[in-house]
């Protein structure tokens, strides 16, 4: 970093100080042992001054600096005399405006690697008024002196490999001073993978199915099978997508933090997770005991200790969570009606983030249009829109006497407040005798949710994702039609405007390969980002994507018999 200054604006230098700058730099001048009159200290820029009580060849008749005390520092590299003392050029004698000062320019983040602002901070002189930011040479933002320049890192062709920023201050008489910092950038491309783990084929099974963000790492929730018993486990991951082994990055499973001692023998399978503003996590999963199902809910540090756990009633279950800005916890799910044939209510329970109930949300048929409820609801995913109301997905039978069969039709429920129930959508089939959503996310104005449908029940399922406004209106639906099946089962919303897919397409010959694509609406290109078929074509498939400027997801990869987790994050 280094400072440049108008050196016609300092023609009396040369006669004072010799060898202090060379073509077009000047570092700081003071007079000091070293012969030169120059200071290589700590890269601070500087002005000029004298600091004896007299310069050679002038008096105090002529305007010299008179003897006096000794001097003083008022600025990082800035040395000038006492205050009582004046200050005049050898020859005229009038007083000395010496030009400003910058020092300490700092971005934050020191290394560009995603899209969005950098703010670069600085130190300038007191009599600095005005700052200018350029980037190559070219002016991007100005401001008063003292307060932060904002640079926009706008994508990988516009920013890589890195920058050099200038920051100019300017004194009120015209003169200026800069300094400049090299911000280096490695923005990838939209869709480039970040890194990709998959677990080790040892003979042991597992299974990915809930995935978050906490600070730009990936947590993800899954199974794993010990012998007989199935281990909720919750795993966070490295800036390289280890697990083990590494500072920061750490798995563990459900029978080393529950205080239930009942559960600690017992099979537990998590569904989804979600981390709150200050980094908790919120774990949702449906523990089997005693061959009852139960929905269990777990608040951990941001550091992975246990918090508090919630085990509910038996004949209930939990698929869904999010978190509110405040810590307020909403959980989706169902509460079992009847055992044989087995029937479900959706329920949507709401939690304080001290574990305080605030009340469960029963969405069921109408008793005019199933009296005896024997059709079933369940909610499938949550999502925390940006207005702070909450937006959550699910299914719903209805009779259909054509075919005289219960058919699935997609569900929205708009909430506020503790389990406020504002608004509800219901597809109407209109794309498909079947027609489910299994996913959700928050968008800019409203809400995407995916899933399938069917056209009859002899056709393969096709992905579909939905568009709402903030107000349940949907927007133009897409249908994403294959020769083989294919069904989403996670959405995410980047930062940059683009709605990610994920769940799995199967091809002929390749078995069902795990997919994630992005699009905008539902003319807009698709923009394929992973097709991954497993080692011996099985069942592979994306089970939950957590988006903002990249995407973590989570899923399985089958492996002969066998299932392994598979966790990944890239650039959304």
């Amino acid at each position: 970093m280094s400072v440049r200054r108008s050196l016609a604006a300092l023609p009396f230098l040369s006669s004072i100080v010799v060898g202090c700058y060379g073509d077009i730099e000047l570092q700081a001048c003071t007079y000091v042992d070293d012969p030169t009159g120059c200071s290589d200290g700590p890269g601070a820029p500087t002005t000029v001054g004298s600091t004896s009580g007299g310069t050679e060849g002038g008096d105090t008749e002529g305007g010299g600096a008179s003897e006096g005390p000794a001097p003083t520092t008022s600025a990082p590299g800035v040395t000038t005399g006492n205050a009582s003392e004046t200050f005049g050029t050898p020859e005229t004698g009038d007083p000395v405006d010496d030009p400003p000062w910058v020092a300490e320019i700092v971005c934050d983040p020191e290394i560009a690697k995603e899209v969005g602002p950098t703010l670069v901070t600085y130190t300038a002189s007191a009599d600095a008024v005005e700052a200018e930011l350029l980037d190559d040479g070219v002016v991007i933002a100005t401001a008063p002196v003292g307060e932060p320049l904002v640079f926009p890192v706008i994508g990988a062709a516009t920013n890589n490999p890195g920058s050099e920023l200038t920051v100019r201050v300017r004194d009120a008489g015209g003169q200026t001073a800069e300094a400049s910092i090299f911000q280096p950038s490695v923005v990838g491309p939209p869709g480039g993978e970040i890194w990709k783990t998959i677990e080790q084929n040892d003979g042991q099974q597992s299974m990915g199915v809930g995935v978050a963000q906490q600070d730009g790492l990936a947590l993800s929730a899954g199974v794993v099978w010990d012998g007989m018993q199935v281990l909720g486990t919750l795993r966070r991951f490295d800036e390289g997508g280890k697990w083990f082994g590494v500072p920061g990055a750490w798995t563990k499973a459900h029978p080393t933090w529950t205080g239930i001692a009942p559960l600690k023998p017992e099979n537990v399978g998590p569904t989804a997770l979600a981390v709150d503003a200050e980094g908790f996590i919120v774990f949702a999963a449906t523990a089997i005991m005693l061959g009852e199902p139960r929905m269990y809910v777990v608040r951990f540090s941001p550091d992975g200790e246990l918090v508090w756990e919630l085990l509910h009633n038996p004949g209930t279950e939990a698929r869904g969570v999010g978190v509110m800005p405040d810590g307020t916890i909403y959980v989706t799910g169902g509460i079992r009606t009847n055992d044989a044939p087995e029937l479900w209510d959706m329920a949507t329970w709401v939690y304080g983030a001290d574990k305080t109930a605030h009340g469960v949300d029963v969405f069921r048929e109408s008793k005019a249009l199933d009296p005896a409820n024997e059709w079933s609801e369940r909610g499938r995913g949550v999502a925390v829109l940006k207005d702070g109301r909450v937006g959550v997905v699910g299914t719903r039978e209805i009779w259909d006497p054509i075919t005289n069969k219960l058919l699935l039709r997609g569900v929205v429920l708009l909430y506020e407040a503790h389990a406020i129930r504002v608004g509800e959508w219901s597809s109407t089939g209109n794309l498909g005798l079947q027609d489910a959503l299994l996913a959700v996310t928050a968008t800019d104005d409203g809400l995407a949710a995916c899933g399938y449908v069917q056209a009859d029940p002899n056709a393969k399922t096709q992905l579909v994702v939905r568009w709402f406004d903030d107000a349940l209106q949907e927007q133009a639906p897409r249908v994403e039609t294959s020769m083989g099946a294919s069904t989403c089962n996670a959405v995410g919303y980047a930062r940059e405007g683009r709605t990610i897919v994920g769940g799995s397409l199967v091809e002929t010959g390749f078995g069902a390969n795990a997919w994630i694509f992005a699009v905008e609406d539902a003319a807009s290109p698709l923009v394929e980002y992973l097709k991954l078929d497993g080692p011996t074509q099985g069942t592979d498939q994306v089970a939950a994507l957590a988006c903002d400027y990249t995407c973590a997801w989570t899923g399985s990869l089958q492996v002969g018999n066998h299932f392994q987790w598979i966790t990944g994050m890239f650039r959304g």
